[in-house]
C-alpha cells in the first residue's frame, strides 16, 4: 500500500513539473518569436540605423556625426524625413575637450541655411577663441519638425558623449512637430505614455508593427474616404492634422502641459549628471507676418482683426500698443506654427526651478536689434526662421551666457564673429530659393497651389545658378561651393573664391582640401602669412601629404627659417622623392642653413629627375662657383 502511495505522489510531482515546463515553453514561444524577428530585422538593417550618432564615413575614422536617419524614429505618417546637421566630433573625448550639444527644431538646425547658418557655430567660434588651450566641439542635433518629445528621446545618447554643457532653442513645434498635439504623429494626451512609447520604438520589431498599422490606416483612409496623400506636399503639410487650434482650448492646453512636462524631464536628466543646461527664449515674426488661420468663433476675437489693429497702432507710432497687439494676434492664430507667448513663460519658469539650468535671453537679444522692439523681416525670413543677422544674435546670446558661466571673457568683440560665419552670395541665394519654395505651399498657400516659381525662373548669375541647382536639383552644397570657387578663380575674383573655401573649412574642418585650395590663392598673391595659417591645420589633418609639406617648407624658407624649411621639405621628399620643385627648394634650404655639400647633393638629384626644371641648372652652377 505504501509503495502505491509513493508511486502516485511521484506521478503527481512529475505531472506538476511537466505542467510548469509546458507553461514555460508556451509562454516563451511568442517571446522567442519576437526575438527571432528582432534579430532578422537587425541583420537586414530594417529602416536603417536610427542611433543618434553614427560614423560619418569620412577618410579618417575617429569621428562621429549626428545620424541623417535618426528622425525615422518619429515620422511614421510621412515618408519625408528631416536631417540633422553634419557637425563632426571625436569618438573619444580628449582630455582637454570641452563639448557642447545644441538641441531644438528647425531654428536650432539653422533652416533654411543649414551648415554655417546655425547659431551653434557662432558659439563654437567664440568658445574656441576664449579657450585656445581646449579642444572645443559644439555639436548641433537640431532637426526640423520635432517637438520636445524628440528632445527628451535624445538625452540619454547625448549624455553618453560626455557633454560639458547643453543648449536648447526649442518650442515652436509643440503643436505640429513629430508627436505634437496637432500633428498626424500624435499619440495621445499623456506625456508619460508617449515617453514610454519612445523607449519601445528602439526595437525594430516595434517599428515594423508601427509601419504595418500606419500603412493599413492610410490604405483604409484612401480607400473609403477617397482622399489621396499628395506626393508633392511639403513636410509641413504632411504632418499637420489640426488646422484650427484655439488659444486656451483643450489642444492648446495639452501642448503647454506636454512642453512643460518634457522640458522638466529633460533638464532633470541632465541635472542628475551635473550637466549645465542653457535654454533660450524663442522669437518669431510678429510685425510682417499675418495670421495663417482666422478663428471667427469662440471666446477670443479673430486674429486678423487684432493684427489689423496692431498695424494701425504701429503706423501711429504707438509701438507699445502695437507690440501687445501683434503678440496677441500671433497667439490667436489658429494654425500654430509660431509658438505662443506661454512657451517663453514656461522656459523662464523652468530655468528658475532648476539650479543647473540657465536662462538665455535670445528673444530679448533679437528685440534689442530692432528699432521699435518688434521683430519683423529685419530678422526673419518668413514666419519664424531667422536670417543671418537673427541667427548670429541668437548665437551671441548663447555665447554670452556660456562665457559668463565659465567666468571667461571673449577674445574679441562678439559682433566681429558675424563675419566668421563666412556667408557668401551663394549661401544667401540658397536660403532665398528654399524660402521661395516653402512659400508656394502650405501653410502659406491654403487653397489651390500656384505654378511653381522654378519652372519659369531665370538665374541672375553663377552663384544664383548653383544655388538654384542646390535647392531644386539636389546638387550637394559643398560640391557647388567648390565649383563656384573655381569659377571665381578663373574670373579673377579671388577674394570671393577664398570666402567659398573658408565657408567649406568652417563646415568641414576635417577636410584638408579647402585649406589647400585657399592657401594656393594666398601663395599666388605672396600672402605667405595667410597661407601658412591655413596650411598648418591642413598639415595636422594630413601630415603625410607631400604638397602641404612642400608649401610649408617653401614658406619657412621665405621666412628665413631654413631648418624648419628642411623639416617640412624632407617630409615631402619621403613621400614624393621625385618632385623637382621640392628638391630645388630643399637644396636652397640646405644652403641657407650652411650645408653647402648637402645643397649640391640635392641639386644633383633634382637634375637627374628633371634636367630642364626652370632655374635648377643655374642654381647648381651657382653652388659650384661658391664651392670653388
Amino acid at each position: 500500500m505504501a509503495k502505491k502511495t509513493e508511486k502516485k505522489a511521484h506521478k503527481k510531482t512529475l505531472s506538476t513539473k511537466k505542467k510548469a515546463a509546458f507553461y514555460a515553453i508556451t509562454l516563451s514561444i511568442p517571446v522567442l518569436f519576437f526575438v527571432i524577428i528582432e534579430i532578422v530585422l537587425i541583420s537586414t538593417d530594417y529602416m536603417g540605423n536610427t542611433d543618434l550618432f553614427v560614423d560619418p564615413n569620412i577618410p579618417t575614422d575617429e569621428y562621429l556625426i549626428p545620424n541623417p536617419n535618426f528622425a525615422a524614429r518619429y515620422f511614421f505618417y510621412t515618408n519625408t524625413i528631416p536631417n540633422p546637421s553634419i557637425d563632426v566630433f571625436l569618438k573619444k573625448k580628449p582630455e582637454n575637450g570641452y563639448r557642447v550639444f545644441a538641441m531644438g527644431g528647425s531654428s536650432a538646425a539653422g533652416y533654411p541655411y543649414g551648415f554655417n547658418g546655425t547659431y551653434s557655430r557662432v558659439v563654437e567660434d567664440v568658445l574656441q577663441d576664449a579657450m585656445p588651450d581646449r579642444n572645443v566641439e559644439v555639436v548641433n542635433v537640431g532637426i526640423s519638425a520635432i517637438s520636445s518629445y524628440t528632445l527628451y528621446d535624445q538625452v540619454d545618447e547625448i549624455i553618453e558623449q560626455e557633454p560639458d554643457a547643453v543648449m536648447i532653442y526649442a518650442g515652436h513645434n509643440e503643436f505640429y512637430g513629430a508627436l505634437g498635439v496637432g500633428s498626424n504623429e500624435n499619440l495621445g494626451a499623456f506625456p508619460g505614455f508617449v515617453r514610454f512609447y519612445l523607449r519601445l520604438q528602439r526595437f525594430k520589431t516595434f517599428m515594423l508593427l508601427r509601419t504595418i498599422i500606419v500603412d493599413s490606416g492610410k490604405w483604409f483612409a484612401e480607400t473609403f474616404s477617397g482622399k489621396e496623400i499628395d506626393p508633392s506636399a511639403t513636410l509641413m503639410e504632411r504632418i499637420v492634422d489640426s488646422r484650427s487650434i484655439e488659444l486656451g482650448g483643450p489642444q492648446y492646453e495639452l501642448a503647454m502641459i506636454q512642453f512643460e512636462s518634457n522640458l522638466n524631464a529633460i533638464v532633470s536628466k541632465f541635472g542628475d549628471k551635473n550637466i549645465p543646461v542653457f535654454i533660450g527664449s524663442i522669437g518669431s515674426n510678429l510685425k510682417d507676418h499675418e495670421p495663417f488661420v482666422n478663428i471667427t468663433e469662440g471666446e477670443h476675437p479673430p486674429a486678423q482683426d487684432i493684427f489689423n489693429e496692431a498695424k494701425e497702432a504701429y503706423n501711429a507710432r504707438d509701438y507699445e500698443t502695437a507690440l501687445e497687439k501683434f503678440t496677441y494676434a500671433k497667439d490667436l492664430d489658429g494654425l500654430k506654427f509660431r509658438a505662443p507667448s506661454e512657451i517663453n513663460e514656461i522656459i523662464e519658469a523652468t530655468t528658475l526651478a532648476h539650479e543647473h539650468v540657465n536662462y538665455v535671453p535670445s528673444h530679448e537679444e533679437l528685440i534689442r536689434y530692432t528699432r521699435e522692439g518688434i521683430i519683423g523681416f529685419d530678422l526673419m525670413l518668413e514666419h519664424l526662421h531667422p536670417n543671418q543677422q537673427g541667427y548670429f544674435l541668437i548665437g551671441k546670446a548663447f555665447s554670452s551666457a556660456l562665457l559668463e558661466e565659465l567666468n571667461l571673457n571673449p577674445a574679441q568683440n562678439l559682433t566681429e564673429y558675424k563675419n566668421r560665419m563666412y556667408f557668401s552670395e551663394f549661401d544667401h541665394r540658397v536660403a532665398w530659393h528654399r524660402v521661395e519654395t516653402l512659400k508656394q505651399s502650405f501653410p502659406f498657400v491654403l487653397g489651390e497651389k500656384p505654378e511653381p516659381y522654378f519652372r519659369t525662373y531665370s538665374t541672375i548669375n553663377k552663384a544664383d545658378s548653383l544655388a538654384f541647382r542646390t535647392v531644386q536639383s539636389n546638387v550637394p552644397w559643398d560640391k557647388a561651393k567648390v565649383e563656384l570657387a573655381n569659377y571665381y578663380q578663373k574670373t579673377g575674383e579671388l577674394d570671393k573664391a577664398i570666402r567659398e573655401y573658408k565657408g567649406l573649412i568652417r563646415n568641414q574642418p576635417w577636410n584638408d582640401s579647402p585649406y589647400v585650395f585657399a592657401a594656393r590663392i594666398y601663395m599666388s598673391r605672396n600672402q605667405f602669412r595667410e597661407a601658412e595659417e591655413l596650411l598648418l591645420p591642413a598639415n595636422q589633418i594630413s601630415p603625410e601629404d607631400p604638397y602641404i609639406n612642400k608649401m610649408l617648407g617653401s614658406i619657412q624658407i621665405i621666412k628665413r627659417d631654413p631648418l624648419q624649411g628642411i623639416k617640412y621639405l624632407e617630409a615631402s621628399r619621403r613621400i614624393l622623392p621625385d618632385d623637382p620643385q621640392m628638391l630645388y627648394n630643399l637644396s636652397g634650404a640646405y644652403y641657407n642653413s650652411g650645408q653647402l655639400e648637402k645643397a649640391i647633393e640635392i641639386a644633383d638629384i633634382g637634375l637627374k629627375v628633371n634636367p630642364n626644371f626652370p632655374g635648377l641648372r643655374a642654381w647648381r652652377q651657382q653652388l659650384e662657383t661658391i664651392r670653388n
